[in-house]
């Protein structure tokens, strides 16, 4: 699943990830996401922006590691200074730097997700 709430990288990825093989779900904010999860839907791995409206990335993933959806991993994708620091703060499983390179992101979802 992607939460990112700027549209044209949240389609980007998707397209990108759907034209490897994943399926995808997308959410614009935190609070989009949880609806996801409320729903017993339970990805594989989520890409986390930081900087969301209505529900953070940090509330979002404090939430979910306080819930019994705590094992999946979580990839915090950030441009905000200082978010790789804050990713491990957060117990998130790895962390990417805005403008991120596709073959870095699709390496960085292959160690959670193998290519299919």
């Amino acid at each position: 699943m992607i939460v990112e709430d700027d549209e044209d990288i949240r389609e980007m990825l998707r397209l990108v990830l759907e034209a490897n093989g994943y399926r995808v779900a997308t959410a614009a904010d935190g609070l989009e996401a949880w609806e996801h999860l409320a729903d017993n839907w339970q990805p594989a791995l989520i890409i986390l922006d930081l900087m969301m409206p209505r529900m953070d990335g940090e509330h979002f993933l404090k939430k979910l590691r306080a819930s019994s959806q705590s094992g999946i991993s979580v990839v915090v994708m950030s441009g905000q200074p200082g978010a790789i620091q804050k990713a491990r703060e957060l117990k998130a499983d790895g962390s990417l730097i805005k403008p991120v390179e596709l073959d870095d992101f699709l390496q960085t979802v292959e160690r959670f997700i193998p290519a299919v």
